[in-house]
């Protein structure tokens, strides 16, 4: 085999399963990659005007299934990171 071009690869058909799963492969790993950066809220390619996007989801709901559980209420223990400064959170459970 000299070469990857289209026309080798048409001489040898016990290749061809071969092909298609790197195919396959490479078009998953560019749709995931293109998802993950078009819709996931955690992922910014703009950290001017976004330094820490990360704080605008504390109070949210990360679980899949959580039953009757009202997180409106529950308060978040994870400190608060603003302007390089960690700002620990009291949580009263001392």
């Amino acid at each position: 085999m000299r070469g990857w071009g289209f026309r080798e690869a048409l001489k040898y058909p016990l290749l061809w399963p071969l092909y298609g799963l790197c195919i396959a492969d490479l078009s998953w790993l560019t749709f995931s990659a293109t998802r993950t950066l078009l819709f996931n809220p955690d992922v910014t390619l703009d950290h001017n005007n976004n330094p820490e996007p990360w704080q605008a989801y504390r109070e949210g709901r990360y679980r899949l299934w959580a039953g009757n559980y009202d997180y409106s209420k529950l308060k978040c223990k994870a400190p608060i990171f603003k302007d390089n400064d960690v700002i620990p959170v009291e949580n009263g459970d001392d």
